[in-house]
């Protein structure tokens, strides 16, 4: 096990609010993406991509 994220093991599942903090999401949101991907390492593509997707919505509200 390999602690290199602030002592937090690189192969153990995300824990909602840690991720919700890492990506500037609400908890709510973070167990969303977690739910919908799995609890593993691979919902941080997952992640940039609603944060992407909620900012270009943002702008398009704005016009």
């Amino acid at each position: 096990m390999a602690y290199t994220n602030g002592g937090i093991p690189q192969d153990e599942p995300y824990g909602a609010i840690y991720f919700a903090k890492k990506y500037g999401l609400t908890v709510r949101d973070a167990k969303f993406i977690i739910a919908a991907n799995g609890p593993s390492r691979t919902c941080d593509a997952a992640a940039a991509a609603f944060v992407r997707n909620k900012a270009a919505r943002f702008r398009k509200w704005l016009r």
